[in-house]
């Protein structure tokens, strides 16, 4: 049969830091970096769509062209225009889609990194008091 020793419990890490009287920050801390990455998001969002509305009134334009009586003999040109310029568009986008992840990153961290010196700057100053 086991033995019924009572074994002190040992000491809560949480009880080796300073009261969180200020917990607030801490969670708008957190929230602010949640919001930064639905921000970002959406505006990865927002542009996608502004380049596929492009590319559509693109693609209507071509179908336009080749419907179109004026354009008989030149099918061939204005396929080879419209992928040139495709491949182009693609290509620019893809470019402005890595800007603004560089340019949000660099964003984030600058804020992260204000966050966490203010946060150290308010744990320190609990521990000294």
């Amino acid at each position: 049969m086991p033995s019924m020793i009572a074994t002190p419990m040992p000491p809560s890490p949480t009880q080796s830091w300073p009261p969180m009287a200020d917990g607030a920050k801490y969670l708008l801390s957190m929230g602010r970096f949640q919001a930064e990455a639905l921000r970002m998001t959406l505006r990865y969002q927002v542009e996608m769509l502004n380049f596929l509305k492009t590319r559509r009134e693109q693609d209507l334009k071509l179908l336009e062209d080749l419907l179109s009586p004026d354009h008989l003999n030149e099918t061939f040109d204005l396929y080879c225009s419209f992928w040139q310029n495709a491949v182009l568009d693609y290509s620019d986008e893809a470019a402005r889609i890595a800007e603004i992840g560089s340019d949000m990153a660099a964003e984030t961290a600058k804020q992260v990194r204000e966050d966490k010196e203010l946060l150290t700057k308010d744990m320190a100053g609990q521990l000294v008091m």
